[in-house]
Formats: structure tokens, C-alpha cells, sequence
């Protein structure tokens, strides 16, 4: 069965917006276009290469080829250059739940396609080193907290409608607690083997492990019983 149409989470507003990322890019020409998207590009290398010590407007204007000025038409500050390199890695995470809620695939396939996306994502190094270094400013900068709490409440959400939806027996109080456990477990193994760890043979069986762990959380003595 798919998810029932009247379950499912409203579409949420996007994420980001033009006051948390700079300029807006849907009023940009051409020209404008490219030097934004040039801006973006050079200072995610620059994060991902030298770390937030590194990552300055002046270094980002240096590697743009030019100006701080002209910078700071599109990014006003380097809060505003992060939250537009966070910007697509969260909106693809949300359109990645939107996809498996709205997909005609079952609850349970479903859940297994966003289990073996967190897995591949957990090993995403470049992806998990721009996610913590996001995560280290939202508490000091009030518009990356502003994304980062909205994200996790819309996954949350949705993962628990999911939860809901493989295992109807939850409550809706319950699937939110699960749901926030499995962010956390998914958070935890990009630690573990993305920016986490400098690179270790991943131990065997970890992703069974994961599965089997998310299996019991969602569907509780029904998972004891199919492992019997």
C-alpha cells in the first residue's frame, strides 16, 4: 500500500530564500548568474580545503577574481556565502522525502530506498565536512539556526509519517520519537564514516547493523519476530 494521500506532510516552503543566501538568484541576468554560482563554487573548495579558518569574503572574492565589494552585492556576509552552499545539499535531502512519500512504491520500500540513501550519504565525505562545519555556525548565526531547525523539523516529520505509515500500530507521539532517533543514528554514522574518521576499513556488517537497528525502532516486536 502507498501512503494515504490525506497522510501525507503538506509541501513545506522551501528551505532556504533569498534573505538567508544573498542576492536572489531568479532576479539575476546571465552575467550575474555566473558570478554567483562562481562565488558558490570557489568557496566550497575553499571550506572543504582550508576549513572555516580559511574561509574569509576576501579569500572568496581573491578566488572569484573579484572584488569584496562586488562580493558582498551577492553575499552580504560569510554567513550568507555558507548557507548558499548548504542550501542545495539540504533542499535535495528534502526533495529525496518528498520523492519516497509521494512515490508508489510500499511504506516498507520506501523506507529502505531513504535507509540506503543515508548510508551512501554517510560516506560522503565532502558532503558530511560542509554539513558539520554548517552545524559549528548555526549556534552562532541566527539564519543558519533558522535553516538547520527547519530541516530537522520537516525530516522529522516526514520520516515519522513514514514510520507511521510501515507500522500504522504508532502512535503519532511515538513515530516522532523514532524519527528523531533515526536522524540521530544517520548523523551519527556520517561522523563515523565520512568527515568523522580519517579513513579506516569500515567495520563489516555495519550497515546491516544500521538496518536491523531501524527495523526494530520502526516495527518493534514485529521485526523480532520476521528475524526469528
Amino acid at each position: 500500500m502507498t501512503v494515504p494521500t490525506e497522510q501525507r506532510t503538506p509541501r513545506k516552503r522551501r528551505t532556504t530564500s533569498a534573505a538567508s543566501t544573498g542576492a536572489d538568484p531568479d532576479s539575476l541576468r546571465a552575467q550575474g548568474l555566473r558570478t554567483r554560482n562562481a562565488i558558490v563554487r570557489v568557496a566550497r573548495k575553499l571550506l572543504l580545503e582550508g576549513g572555516s579558518l580559511e574561509f574569509s569574503l576576501r579569500a572568496v572574492a581573491t578566488g572569484a577574481g573579484i572584488s569584496i565589494s562586488n562580493l558582498q552585492y551577492y553575499f552580504p556576509t560569510r554567513q550568507a556565502v555558507l548557507r548558499a552552499i548548504m542550501a542545495p545539499i539540504i533542499d535535495a535531502y528534502l526533495e529525496d522525502l518528498r520523492r519516497a512519500l509521494d512515490s508508489k512504491l510500499k511504506p516498507r520500500e520506501a523506507l529502505d530506498a531513504l535507509l540506503d540513501k543515508a548510508l551512501v550519504d554517510a560516506r560522503n565525505a565532502k558532503d558530511s565536512a560542509l554539513w558539520w562545519h554548517f552545524v559549528s555556525l548555526a549556534s552562532t548565526d541566527p539564519e543558519c539556526a533558522r535553516m538547520f531547525d527547519d530541516w530537522y523539523e520537516t525530516l522529522t516529520r516526514g520520516i515519522a509519517e513514514l514510520a507511521r505509515a510501515v507500522n500504522p500500530e504508532l502512535k503519532t507521539a511515538e513515530s516522532l520519537h523514532i524519527a528523531s532517533l533515526l536522524i540521530a543514528m544517520a548523523d551519527g554514522l556520517a561522523m563515523q564514516l565520512g568527515s568523522g574518521r580519517r579513513k579506516r576499513d569500515n567495520p563489516r556488517g555495519l550497515d546491516s547493523a544500521f538496518r536491523a537497528a531501524v527495523n526494530h525502532l520502526v516495527l518493534g516486536e514485529q521485526a523480532t519476530q520476521e528475524a526469528g
